[in-house]
């Protein structure tokens, strides 16, 4: 199981069509967890924030072992992502990592996150 938070660093000059990138993910939100299964993804949250002027674009997520990567996925609304994602995030900032330290969760919440691909 893999956890994972990393903010990037979108492109200034971007931020309305990130903001439109946004809104189709929220309004596709059922294809969008129909991708899930295929990547191992457990679960995943995007969250958008201010740092020194900049708009940036964070996910959260657990993920099984074992998951395909977007980028070969058969589904309109990945490449659709990935296109987003092209345009509007800046490779030349560093992406924000952080290191996961200890998760809580009750016992069926685990349980549930922790199913195996067979599952």
């Amino acid at each position: 199981m893999k956890t994972e938070l990393v903010s990037y660093a979108v492109r200034l000059g971007m931020e309305s069509e990130a903001e439109v990138w946004l809104r189709v993910l929220q309004q596709r939100r059922a294809e969008c967890v129909a991708t899930l299964d295929r990547e191992q993804m457990r679960y995943e949250s995007i969250f958008k924030s201010q740092h020194g002027g900049r708009m940036y674009l964070s996910w959260f997520s657990i993920q099984g072992e074992g998951g395909s990567p977007i980028d070969s996925s058969p589904f309109e609304i990945d490449r659709l992502h990935l296109d987003y994602w092209d345009r509007c995030i800046d490779r030349a900032v560093s992406p924000i990592a952080f290191e996961h330290v200890v998760s809580f969760a009750p016992a069926d919440v685990e349980s549930a996150v922790r199913v195996d691909s067979a599952g």
